[in-house]
Formats: C-alpha cells, structure tokens, sequence
C-alpha cells in the first residue's frame, strides 16, 4: 500500500523561487494581481523575507506532500476591529489561517448528506464516488 505523506513546514528562504511561480499563475493572478504582470522572485522576497524572519506577525507555511510543496498557508492573530467584525468577544485571542494549494479532496461519507451539501454551498463540487472498505 503506497501511503502518502502530507505535511506542513515553516515557509523558509528557498521557498521564494516555488512562491514566484505560484504567484504567476493566470489562477492566481486573476484576484491577486495583473495577470500581464507576473510576480517576479524580488517581489515575493520583499513581501514574505519580513514574515520568513519573523519580523512581521504573519507566519507563513509551506504544505508538501512526499516532500514536494503543494501549497502555501500563512497564520495571524487578528486584531480588535477583525475580531468585532467576525463578532468574537473583544479580549478573546483569535487567529485567522489563508489557505491557497491546488487542490482539496474531501471525503465525507456517502451517507452523511449534510456535510456534502455543506461543502457544495461552499463550492466544493463531487468529482467521483470511490468504492473502498472501511479503514
């Protein structure tokens, strides 16, 4: 049985290069820049070298599977005004997570329709039913 492994690291300083081409693509760039202007490796070193040093609160990771990086996440506390936003009490400590790897299999049982329907009210779309016994 061939199992993979997932895992999630701190972002370190050879992630830039892995970073500027994620950031380059036309998926990306569609909501995150000018899709005629791709993200060059000094502009990623300039936003994410202060977070990588810890000189900034947003601590950035890098998610890989079998070692290969897949995606990119990043945590930080939210501040007062956030909080209130999102209507968490204001002296609680609440953390936010940005998320952004190619892709996401959930695998809810068939049987639990709640839960799928959940996931499609949040975009999640059914791909293919896979037989298989229990675990």
């Amino acid at each position: 049985m061939n199992i993979n492994s997932i895992s999630i690291r701190k972002m370190k300083h050879t992630d830039y290069e892995v970073m500027a081409q994620w950031l380059s693509t036309k998926e990306v760039l569609e909501f995150y820049g000018d899709a005629n202007s791709p993200f060059t490796l000094q502009q990623v070193k300039n936003k994410y070298e202060p977070r990588v040093n810890g000189d900034i609160p947003v601590i950035p990771y890098i998610v890989e599977l079998d070692n290969t990086p897949i995606g990119f996440m990043q945590q930080y506390k939210l501040n007062e005004e956030k909080q209130k936003e999102f209507g968490y009490p204001k002296h609680s400590t609440v953390y936010g997570i940005d998320q952004d790897v190619d892709m996401i299999i959930l695998d809810p049982a068939v049987s639990n329709v709640r839960a799928i329907r959940c996931y499609e009210k949040c975009g999640f779309r059914k791909i293919k039913k896979i037989n298989r016994g229990l675990f």
